[in-house]
């Protein structure tokens, strides 16, 4: 079964705020809560070394480092292992799709973001939370 969004920490990471924003009220109208926001891969970092999340959504053009390089970055760390990276970008070539899923990107979305896509996506991304916590005896909702 599926974990309840309510009970599950995500981190938004883009460098527009406009895109920030419609990702975080996707995430509300699809009942999370606890939601963290970072306008950069630095500002995420910090965010990530004090607290872990279940779920980052992350684009992967920015200034600075990319979210492309943060996220291999992180999952070449142990601690990231059950958390669900999503690829939100306006990447949309197939070869970036090909290439962000062997990185460890557990979904991807194109933008401009499109509501009922997102949400389909996030489903699908839940169940694969939900997989990886019965694989590790984790609890879920």
């Amino acid at each position: 079964m599926p974990p309840n969004p309510s009970e599950l920490a995500v981190l938004v990471i883009d460098d527009h705020m406009i895109i920030r924003q419609v990702v975080e009220q996707n995430l509300k109208h699809m009942g999370f809560a606890d939601i963290d926001t970072a306008a950069s891969a630095a500002e995420a970092s910090e965010r990530m070394a004090v607290r872990n999340y279940d779920m980052i959504f992350i684009d992967w053009i920015m200034p600075g480092k990319s979210g492309y390089a943060l996220m291999q970055e992180c999952r070449e760390d142990r601690k990231f292992d059950d958390v669900a990276f999503v690829m939100v970008t306006s990447e949309s070539d197939e070869r970036h799709m090909i290439e962000a899923l062997k990185a460890g990107a557990t979904s991807y979305i194109i933008k401009p973001v499109l509501a009922n896509v997102f949400s389909e996506k996030v489903k699908k991304v839940l169940d694969w939370i939900a997989k990886r916590h019965e694989k590790s005896g984790a609890k879920t909702a």
